[in-house]
């Protein structure tokens, strides 16, 4: 690849050059983070007579932390573009516009991917053991394992519900990504609104189609709707190649975006 469309060097000065700039930053985001898992997990824990969280709540709690920090921290990319003045010391970086595209897409979705269980699983572990200081409840540790594996089930299915999670928390990653490349001021409320407004589109258009224009009645022959996914894997199947077009279509707007800036 030409070095004019990608350079290693420049792309790793990318990220020296952030860490630098929000050390600060990103350390009082972490202790946040930490800080807001311990707390709720001890407060659950003193609800539940100060039982140990089992596998059902770690999961649950999983879950809950990562989509809620990651759309916060996602929804705040491309920092620069909040103001005139950054925004064009961000686009006259020496660097192209893939390398600062692939460089907030890593710091940003990829980061939450991959550090925010991994603290989560940490801090799980903590809370569970001081709280054995205190009572008299004995606390089994939950292998890292768990942070992906999703218990027991058959085999042949288990890629598909993989898939079906992973492209589900793309997509709402991608989203809120795509916001902060569109918006300048206040980009993850904006995000939101439109999701919202979207949803609420499609579910009143399909009442009406579904209710009052009698679709939902109609009962075609089975060979006319060949196209048509029948049965709970395919249409998982169907919603899960949904979720990873929309993730696709997303990042390409963002980058598309990203792209305009700089003409």
């Amino acid at each position: 690849m030409s070095n004019n469309i990608f350079s290693r060097k420049r792309f790793l000065l990318l990220f020296k050059q952030h860490f630098i700039h929000n050390a600060q930053f990103l350390w009082l985001s972490t202790g946040a983070y930490i800080g807001v898992i311990f707390i709720v997990l001890s407060i659950a824990q003193m609800g539940n007579n100060l039982r140990p969280h089992e596998l059902d709540s770690f999961q649950g709690f999983l879950v809950g932390f990562v989509t809620v920090f990651g759309i916060l921290y996602v929804g705040h990319s491309f920092p620069a573009f909040r103001s005139k003045e950054s925004t064009i010391g961000f686009l006259m970086m020496p660097a192209s516009a893939l390398e600062k595209f692939l460089f907030e897409l890593v710091i940003r979705i990829g980061l939450v991917l991959v550090a925010l269980p991994l603290l989560y699983w940490v801090v799980f572990q903590l809370q569970g053991y001081f709280f054995t200081i205190f009572t008299g409840e004995a606390f089994e540790p939950i292998g890292v394992q768990y942070l992906v594996k999703l218990g027991e089930r058959p085999v042949e299915h288990m890629f598909l519900i993989y898939s079906f999670i992973t492209g589900g928390v793309l997509l709402a990653l991608s989203l809120a990504f795509t916001g902060s490349a569109m918006f300048t001021k206040q980009p993850l409320v904006k995000s939101l609104f439109a999701v919202a407004m979207v949803v609420m589109f499609f579910v009143g258009y399909s009442y009406i189609v579904l209710e009052h224009l009698g679709v939902g009645r109609y009962n075609p022959p089975e060979d006319t709707m060949l196209l048509a996914p029948s049965g709970e894997k395919s249409a998982l199947r169907a919603v899960t190649i949904a979720f990873f077009t929309g993730t696709v279509v997303m990042l390409f707007v963002a980058f598309r975006k990203l792209k305009e800036r700089e003409v």
